[in-house]
């Protein structure tokens, strides 16, 4: 396994060179491109270039979408100061920004939640990059306005919507592990009144071997004999894997626009995505005599001790998840008011296993199935007041439900979702949330305005039922909270090109709602729901600067602070004999994190442009001794190594009528502690990887499109094996 020289590849680095819920459309409807002087609705909900904007804000357009030639939002977002994509997890939607994964981020597609209920998470396959107009993402607390989950920040898309004539994409790409994707997005204004769009996607992989199986040696010898590839604590040997990780999905996306007159319109949306995944050719490197693979046993190592190998080891999940987005927005630009309310479903979201005891690879039979959908209503209304004496006053009200259920069920097929036999355990539980916020803009002189919000928010849990067929069936009592998140943010511009910014905000998140009503079984063991689970609490505080140092250069840098308390923790619970009797989630820790953000972004003329990003982020966690579990140390200032301390992005642009080329080099340092092996599964290495887009213009609305991603073939792991270098190459008709 070949080790990553992490620390000189840095400086090579170097070398390469709010978003409204449903109204965005209300304050920046004609806002088309992204530039240094870019206006955008971010935290303050109203029409600011970035420069103004009392927040870090980075905008990514359709336009950087079709040159960069990326495939999925996560490869979009990426180039974002802050955000940490998982290069061996991309696909099931893993990011973090600001060291905090999608349930601390809140992400909105025209002001739709796209969290889902069960765990927070994000599938960002949902959602065709060919639909995207824009993708605004404010980083920093912005609780004050948007409620729960807007600790990190907010990741707001927006989709495109029709013009005055017939207009749309259709893709048709092909790339390494045969991944395919084709899709046709098609939007058109019939007359003033009425205009529609419509849209399919389908995409699929073959995948690549990522997931290893390894397994710790005891004293003794084995059955079969092996040579295995062994890890640096030279007791732990790797000896095969689940194989490929193949996935496929699909998106159907429908709108309708009414327009009563140039300011007020009604719309309907409507998204359809579903998406499998599975592994499949599962390998073993234990052989018999024969030479054929051994998928159960024991075994002798070639250090003359001896592991045990299970056949249900080899199998990994199969997931099908297919979920529906309804949506209807009002918009009254004249009068700055806007209403919408939505409704999403996850029809099926969940997976099927093969039984504990199997023995056969080739098994198809009996399985288990655990099915949690969840449901989502929300309703939102806001309107704001513009120049009101000095001030502009935004007022508005947010009714939120979200609901949970896990179904278990005997499958006679486990590949076959279909083949239930019987229900055999069902866990549930709502949570709804009521919430009232204002916000007011005050011009307080030419040089200083400050942004002052307050939100009230009104979470109740429901009552949660719980049962398991001749096990139990119990209740458990709803709670209700009430919390306060206020921010605060002045703007000082000192002169034309330089604004000063310093802000306040606290944030309110309560758990995802499988840590508060979920029971675990099968590989998790003995997990019990927590209804008595508090939300956590965060307070940010933040300092920065922007400014341009010239009409072809800009810089941004600032510096956070949050501070979390009731951390939620997964606790290991023991009896006296030291047997673990449970696990459950529960407030436990404290966590402090720090960071600073620079970005530069410079266009050398009207060809060549190059940007520059770099964060530095940490976390320390301190918590208590809870006498009979796994917390039993006292411990202070710990390093929260799952956070990267290193982020850099750094490229060069060519851009002319026909051709536009790009190189992106990446940075990110290691996630785990400093005494950890690196260069071996299961390291969460650093790594720099150099990546490449071309776009040619074969006619005025073709373009062929080709890019390779980790150009170097460098080989790292992020906890499970990364693919290597990867190809894609297709064709765009823009019409």
């Amino acid at each position: 396994m070949k080790k990553l020289a992490s620390k000189g590849l840095l400086m090579s680095a170097l070398i390469c060179g709010n978003v409204l819920w449903g109204g965005t459309t209300v304050l920046a409807n004609e806002v088309q491109e992204y530039d240094l002087d870019a206006v955008v609705v971010t935290a303050t909900r109203t029409m600011k270039q970035i420069q103004e904007v009392p927040a870090s804000v980075s905008v990514v357009t359709s336009k950087d979408i079709e040159e960069r030639n990326v495939t999925t939002i996560q490869e979009a977002l990426q180039y974002v100061p802050g955000l940490y994509m998982n290069q061996a997890k991309a696909q099931d939607g893993q990011i973090m920004l600001r060291g905090m994964d999608t349930s601390n981020i809140l992400v909105l597609i025209d002001g739709v939640q796209l969290n889902n209920a069960y765990k927070g998470e994000v599938n960002f396959d949902q959602i065709p990059v060919e639909a995207i107009e824009r993708i605004e993402v404010l980083r920093g607390a912005a609780s004050s306005i948007y409620g729960g989950r807007a600790v990190a920040g907010v990741i707001n898309i927006t989709t495109k919507e029709a013009t005055d004539k017939v207009n749309g994409d259709v893709v048709l790409s092909y790339g390494s592990n045969n991944t395919w994707k084709k899709s046709v997005q098609a939007r058109a204004k019939v007359n003033n009144k009425w205009s529609f769009g419509v849209g399919y996607e389908n995409s699929s992989s073959d995948g690549y071997r990522g997931y290893y199986r390894t397994a710790k040696a005891k004293s003794g010898t084995g059955t079969y004999s092996a040579n295995l590839p062994v890890l640096s604590d030279g007791k732990t040997y790797v000896y095969g894997g689940r194989g490929e990780k193949q996935w496929k999905t699909e998106n159907y996306n429908f709108n309708v626009k009414y327009s009563f007159n140039d300011s007020q319109s009604l719309k309907y949306a409507f998204n359809r995505s579903e998406s499998e995944k599975k592994y499949v050719n599962p390998f073993s490197y234990v052989k018999d005599a024969a030479g054929n693979p051994v998928y159960n046993g024991t075994v002798t190592t070639q250090n003359g001790n001896k592991i045990t190998i299970k056949t249900k080891d080899f199998f990994g999940y199969d997931n099908i998840d297919i979920r529906n987005i309804h949506s209807l927005t009002y918009n009254d630009e004249k009068n700055n008011l806007t209403a919408s309310m939505s409704y999403a479903k996850d029809q099926i979201s969940g997976f099927s296993s093969a039984p504990d005891g199997v023995t056969d690879i080739n098994w198809t039979g009996a399985g288990d199935l655990s099915d949690h959908p969840g449901e989502l209503y929300s309703l939102n209304i806001e309107k704001a007041w513009e120049n009101v004496g000095n001030h502009t006053i935004l007022v508005g009200g947010n009714y939120k439900q979200e609901e949970m259920i896990q179904h278990r069920f005997n499958l006679s097929k486990w590949h076959d979702h279909d083949s239930k036999l019987n229900e055999y355990a069902t866990d549930s539980g709502k949570v709804k949330n009521t919430a009232l916020f204002v916000q007011d803009e005050y011009k307080m002189n030419d040089k200083v305005t400050m942004y002052a919000g307050l939100r009230y928010d009104n979470y109740k849990k429901g009552d949660g039922h719980f049962w398991k067929d001749g096990a139990y069936d119990t209740t458990s009592k709803g709670e209700s909270y009430n919390e306060l998140s206020p921010k605060l943010a002045f703007d000082f511009k000192a002169d034309e090109n330089t604004n000063y910014y310093v802000s306040y905000g606290h944030s309110f998140n309560p758990a995802p709602m499988f840590e508060i009503y979920r029971y675990g079984g099968s590989g998790m063991g003995a997990v019990i729901p927590n209804p008595a689970l508090d939300p956590e609490t965060s307070d940010t505080f933040e300092v920065g600067m922007k400014q341009k140092l010239s009409d072809n250069t800009k810089f941004g840098i600032n510096l956070y602070r949050i501070e979390t308390k009731d951390k939620i923790a997964y606790t290991y619970f023991y009896n006296a004999a030291g047997v673990c009797t449970h696990k459950q989630y529960i407030n436990y820790n404290e966590e402090k994190r720090r960071g600073v953000e620079f970005e530069l972004n410079h266009k050398f003329d009207s060809n060549w442009s190059a940007y520059l990003n770099y964060a530095w982020q940490t976390g320390k966690t301190s918590g208590a001794v809870i006498p009979g579990t796994n917390k039993n140390q006292a411990y202070s200032g710990v390093a929260d190594y799952t956070v990267p301390k290193h982020l850099l992005h750094s490229g060069i642009e060519y851009r002319n009528d026909k051709l536009n080329v790009l190189l992106d080099c990446q940075y990110v340092s290691e996630r785990m502690s400093p005494d950890s092996a690196t260069g071996e599964y299961g390291a969460e290495d650093a790594f720099f990887i150099v990546n490449t887009g071309l776009n040619y213009k074969l006619a005025k609305d073709v373009t062929l499109q080709f890019g390779i991603t980790n150009l170097l073939d460098k080989e790292f792991y992020c906890k499970e094996a990364t693919a290597g270098r990867t190809y894609n190459v297709g064709l765009r008709y823009s019409f």
